[in-house]
């Protein structure tokens, strides 16, 4: 299965191409667009809204941190990297794992994007 989006001002145009598209392929039309490859589509009268907020909650909810409480910098302050203390993980996929999703994450929030790279 493969999916496409098609976007326009014209709904004329759209229908135009999704006739033509329908005599090569089977063609479903399932209406407006809702959610794409986890991408969450809100439109309003000023125009299309995309987040990734489900997966912004899942991951919060993944790590333990949904009680959680911001703060302006998640760090200590004045940290001295000490590389030789403490002990490795014993499992490194779920931190991995993290951080992959983390990366993904940066498609909608690029604010995070120096944080995570």
């Amino acid at each position: 299965m493969d999916d496409i989006i098609l976007a326009s001002n014209f709904i004329s145009e759209i229908t135009k191409v999704t006739q033509v598209l329908d005599k090569t392929f089977k063609v479903k039309d399932i209406g407006d667009l809702k959610f794409f490859l986890d991408l969450e589509v809100a439109r309003t009268k000023d125009g299309i809204h995309v987040s990734q907020r489900k997966d912004d909650l899942d991951i919060i909810f993944d790590v333990g941190l949904l009680a959680g409480k911001p703060c302006s910098t998640p760090m200590v302050k004045n940290m001295k990297n000490v590389f030789n203390e403490g002990r490795p993980l014993e499992d490194i996929t779920s931190y991995q794992r993290l951080f992959g999703r983390l990366i993904y994450l940066t498609n909608t929030r690029p604010d995070i994007s120096y944080v995570v790279q």
